[in-house]
C-alpha cells in the first residue's frame, strides 16, 4: 500500500501536464487546424439564432451567411430572412490582413448603410449574446497561442488566444478547449477587463461532416452576467465553387437578396445547385 500514494500523485501530474501530442503540435498549428475546420471553404449557410433570457419572450432570426474563405483577404455577406421587421437587413464584412475588418450595415427601414466603427464590434449582434466581432472569422496568425494544463477528465486541449500585436479585438483573451484528434472547438470562453464574459458550447452530438470539414449544427453562447444565451443551429449548409467577388460590395448589400446571391453563388434556391449540401438534423430527436 505504500506504493498508492506515488501512483495516485502521477497519475494526477499525468492529467494536469501537456498530453503528450501537444509536443507534437505547436498550439499554433492546433489552433489553425482549428480555424481552417470552420472557415477555410466558400459557402452558403443558412442559421437560425433563439435567444432566451429571464423574463422575456425567445427570439428568433433566420439569416443566411455566403462566405468567401478560398482567397485572403476573406470575406462575407449576412442577410437576415425572418421576422418581417429584420428582413433584408444586411451585414458585409470584408477582411483586412493588417488592421480591423472593415463592416457594413444596410437598414432597408431606413434605406441607409452604415460603417460599424471598431468600437462598436463589442455590440450585440441584433439582439443576440453572438456581437459583431463573433461573426466575424478568425485566423491563428492574429493570436498567441499557449497550452493550458488539461484537466481530469477532459477529451479536449485547452488553449489561451491572446490577440497579437497589431490586431484588434474587442476580448482581451479566450480559452478555447480542442478536441486534438479532429480539431475540434468543444468551448471557448471569453474575457473583458479580467473576467469571464460569455462562454460557447459546442453541441458535440450534432457535428456533421461536409467534405473535408466538420461542421457544428448546433451550438449555445452564453452570456454569464445576464444568464441570456442565444442558441445557433444551422439549417442548411452548402459548399460552393468559387464565389464571385461582386457579390461582396455595398451596392449588392443594398440592392441584392439572399436567393440571387446563391444563384451567383453557384447554389440554386431548391439546394440542388453545385457542391455539397447538408440539411439539419430532426431538433425533436
Amino acid at each position: 500500500m505504500r506504493w498508492t500514494k506515488p501512483i495516485a500523485t502521477s497519475i494526477a501530474a499525468l492529467w494536469l501536464a501537456p498530453c503528450p501530442l501537444m509536443a507534437e503540435e505547436e498550439p499554433g498549428a492546433l489552433l489553425a487546424r482549428a480555424f481552417e475546420n470552420l472557415y477555410a471553404d466558400d459557402y452558403v449557410q443558412t442559421l437560425e439564432l433563439v435567444t432566451e433570457s429571464r423574463g422575456m419572450r425567445a427570439l428568433s432570426r433566420t439569416l443566411q451567411i455566403t462566405r468567401k474563405q478560398s482567397v485572403r483577404p476573406g470575406k462575407a455577406l449576412v442577410r437576415f430572412l425572418e421576422p418581417f421587421d429584420v428582413r433584408r437587413t444586411s451585414v458585409l464584412i470584408l477582411e483586412n490582413d493588417d488592421a480591423s475588418d472593415d463592416l457594413y450595415v444596410y437598414l432597408p427601414a431606413l434605406g441607409l448603410t452604415r460603417r460599424i466603427s471598431a468600437a462598436q464590434r463589442a455590440d450585440a449582434f441584433f439582439g443576440t449574446d453572438l456581437s459583431y466581432e463573433d461573426i466575424e472569422p478568425k485566423h491563428a496568425g492574429d493570436y498567441v497561442a499557449r497550452y493550458l494544463p488539461r484537466e481530469a477528465g477532459h477529451e479536449c486541449v485547452p488553449v489561451e488566444l491572446v490577440p497579437d500585436d497589431g490586431f484588434e479585438s474587442t476580448y482581451e483573451r479566450m480559452v478555447s478547449c480542442i478536441g486534438v484528434e479532429r480539431a475540434l472547438i468543444h468551448w471557448t470562453d471569453f474575457y473583458r477587463h479580467g473576467r469571464g464574459l460569455k462562454r460557447l458550447e459546442v453541441d458535440l452530438g450534432q457535428i456533421r461532416e461536409i467534405g473535408r470539414r466538420r461542421v457544428p449544427f448546433a451550438m449555445t453562447m452564453r452570456t454569464l452576467r445576464t444568464a441570456s444565451q442565444t442558441l445557433v443551429r444551422t439549417q442548411r449548409y452548402e459548399l460552393t465553387g468559387e464565389i464571385p467577388e461582386r457579390l461582396f460590395s455595398t451596392w449588392n448589400l443594398e440592392a441584392g437578396d439572399a436567393d440571387r446571391d446563391r444563384a451567383r453563388a453557384g447554389v440554386q434556391s431548391t439546394g440542388s445547385g453545385e457542391g455539397t449540401a447538408a440539411d439539419s438534423p430532426d431538433w425533436g430527436k
